[in-house]
């Protein structure tokens, strides 16, 4: 089977198409999910950006701090702030606003359980928990709305402010057989996220003019933090697996430089949940007396009065963190906090307070279990975790004024090919793909797209030529079978040639003669050669010479003349004459009416004649005699007129009377009568 160039070609397009789709669906990857923190600064152990979610069915609006302890989302009940039967704003507001499960359709009751998060921190309570409709975003800018997500609410005021939990653990109601799913597990199934991943920094109220939180899921913001090459890993513990190694803490002032802070290198819990730093005894009491701080046994918080304040203000000391994945050596990255992310206000009714107060957000750890940073320190760190790899990393924040948001997805070690090492020390690891890899990507998917567009372009165009080429085929071929049909049908082999000039009524009955198709034009015998050249308009003639007839240019086949002289014929067993056979070639050849047929002379007995004597020779005196013929025949002795053999014939009408009439002898071109 033999197929044409323009099919093959057709079908080669056709097939890089069907490939090109298998491409895109090697590098489409789910872009992350930048979410937008609410405008407003919570909380009543400090002044934190949250961030708004959608719950329920129709949606209600909650306010929301990050946790990434818990894999939940949690809000507060409408009850929490209900006083005799009426909502109390105050405290609604305060709140983040309560939600009303009886008013969601889409919520089903699972019952009350446990409020866990930081309960080796001293936090307890009891929750409402069920599965409703969650969503990201305040009213207006709502995205990533799941069903069926584990939902908790309290009333407890341990919990001062919702949680949003971006932990991917499951959670387990009943058993361990039939777990629920988290927020962040439900986005990556459902392929709305190119990894279980997220970054997150807890945004600055004293920075400029109060900077907001950040949070990226599937991703991180490059712009948002100054990049190191430290890789932590997960720690074996799952309700403890963010742990750093803290080798160091500094402080540096306006009066003190270099203060250790840290008698002994201690692992710490990073969790957002809860707002104080905890660290040992030893280390808390080195922080006493460097800054002067008095520890309240009522309330468990470093309480700052006014003169203390203004003191500590006046200091402006920067505390150093040194973090590393080793208790001791290896490579290391500094976190530094200034004095005013530890300056903050605590309102009651936290931790029993009758009144605001500032302190200091450091807190007396019991045991290694309480060890833990809390959003204090995220107000200079920034967080990027990928669950998958097990490994995380923190850097410094960067307060460049202008950086534009530098979003950068963390890609799943199942939707690419190349893994790293969590021990590799390269920070990359906990960033997915690294720049080149991004931009060979970028590189690849815009070769796609021109590929495509230059494919589509060319086959538009091979088509339009095509159509052109066949419409010209078709006008030409149009063409030929109309000059076909407007030449004239060839004669039959069998018909006798005739003239193609017909014969009006009312002109001679002379018929022109048609000229032979050849290259080389032949005169007709009577018109050239042995008779010599015609004369137009000769005695007796009243035309001109016949018109020459120009052939079509189409071949047509050539047929047999008869000869110059036909062969005599006898009349009454006798021969025709010479000026009878004359006659015959005449009307043969020049197409003259048909006359009556000559009749035969009558028969007589054959004689022999007698021989010629020098009296039957006349000498005629041609002078003074005009138009007398050379030769003056003898005068028949058998009636006939003879010729002399060797008399030039004129084509001129000969001398004598003639016994035709006039108007006969006109029509001939020569006459032998």
């Amino acid at each position: 089977m033999f197929l044409s160039r323009d099919t093959l070609s057709l079908g080669t397009f056709f097939a890089v198409l069907s490939f090109i789709p298998l491409l895109c669906a090697a590098t489409t990857i789910p872009a992350p999910i930048s979410v937008t923190p609410d405008q407003n600064w919570d909380g009543i152990d400090g002044q934190w950006s949250s961030f708004a979610l959608q719950v329920g069915t129709p949606p209600q609006t909650v306010r929301t701090f990050i946790s990434t302890a818990s894999q939940q989302t949690w809000v507060v009940l409408q009850e929490a702030c209900m006083n005799n039967g009426k909502q109390n704003d105050t405290c609604w507001q305060d709140r983040g606003w309560t939600y009303n499960y009886t008013d969601s359709s889409s919520w089903h009751k699972q019952g009350y359980y446990i409020l866990w998060a930081e309960g080796n921190l001293g936090y307890s309570g009891y929750g409402l928990f069920g599965y409703d409709t969650v969503a990201l975003g305040g009213a207006g800018e709502v995205s990533a709305t799941l069903d069926n997500t584990t939902v908790g609410g309290y009333i407890t005021e341990e919990y001062y402010i919702g949680l949003f939990g971006i932990n991917p653990k499951s959670t387990n109601f009943t058993s361990f057989d039939d777990p629920s799913e988290s927020y962040m597990a439900k986005l990556w199934h459902q392929k709305l996220l190119p990894s279980v991943s997220f970054g997150y920094t807890a945004g600055a109220q004293y920075r400029f003019t109060k900077v907001l939180a950040s949070l990226t899921l599937g991703g991180y913001d490059e712009s948002r933090f100054i990049s190191n090459n430290v890789s932590f890993t997960l720690a074996p513990d799952n309700e403890r697996d963010l742990v750093v190694n803290v080798q160091d803490i500094r402080m540096t002032s306006a009066t003190k430089s270099n203060v250790d802070l840290l008698p002994n290198a201690v692992p710490l819990y990073i969790d957002s949940t809860v707002p104080e730093i905890w660290l040992p005894l030893e280390a808390c009491q080195a922080f006493e007396k460097t800054f002067g701080l008095t520890y309240d046994n009522i309330t468990d918080l470093y309480l700052v009065d006014d003169i203390l304040h203004s003191r500590l203000l006046a200091e402006n000391a920067s505390i150093t963190f040194t973090l590393g994945p080793l208790l001791t050596g290896g490579s290391t990255v500094g976190i530094t906090l200034p004095y005013a992310a530890f300056d903050l206000v605590a309102l009651p009714p936290y931790r029993n307070l009758n009144e605001s107060s500032s302190y200091f957000p450091l807190r007396r750890a019991a045991n290694a279990t309480q060890y833990t940073f809390g959003r204090t320190f995220l107000q200079e760190a920034y967080l990027t975790v990928d669950w998958e790899r097990a490994n995380f990393s923190v850097q410094q924040v960067s307060w460049t004024l202008g950086m534009n948001t530098q979003i950068v997805p963390i890609i799943s070690p199942t939707l690419v090919n190349t893994t790293h090492a969590a021990d590799s020390g390269q920070n990359e690891s906990s960033k997915g793909l690294s720049t080149g890899a991004i931009i060979g990507i970028a590189i690849g998917a815009g070769f796609v797209v021109a590929l495509v567009a230059f494919g589509t372009v060319w086959w538009f165009w091979r088509k339009r030529r095509m159509a052109k080429e066949q419409a010209a085929k078709d006008t030409a071929a149009a063409a030929a079978v109309a000059a076909v049909k407007r030449m004239p049908s060839d004669k039959s082999d069998k018909e006798t040639p005739a003239s193609p000039i017909a014969l009006a009524t009312n002109e001679s009955t002379v018929i022109p003669k048609a000229e032979l198709p050849a290259d080389t034009a032949f005169g007709h015998e009577m018109t050239n050669g042995f008779y010599g050249p015609q004369k137009q308009g000769g005695a007796g003639s009243s035309t001109a010479a016949s018109p020459t007839v120009e052939a079509d240019s189409n071949e047509r086949m050539v047929y047999e003349m008869l000869g110059d002289v036909p062969t005599p014929l006898e009349a009454g067993g006798r021969q025709l004459s010479e000026k009878e056979t004359m006659m015959v070639r005449e009307r043969r050849y020049n197409g003259a009416p048909e006359q009556s047929p000559i009749s035969p002379a009558p028969e007589e007995t054959h004689r022999r004649l007698a021989p010629i004597t020098a009296d039957d020779v006349a000498v005629v005196n041609r002078r003074g005699l005009p138009n007398v013929s050379p030769i003056t025949p003898r005068t028949p002795r058998d009636g006939t007129y003879l010729e002399a053999e060797d008399a030039i014939l004129s084509p001129l009408s000969p001398m004598g009377n003639s016994t035709e009439d006039s108007t006969s002898t006109s029509r001939r071109r020569f006459s032998y009568e």
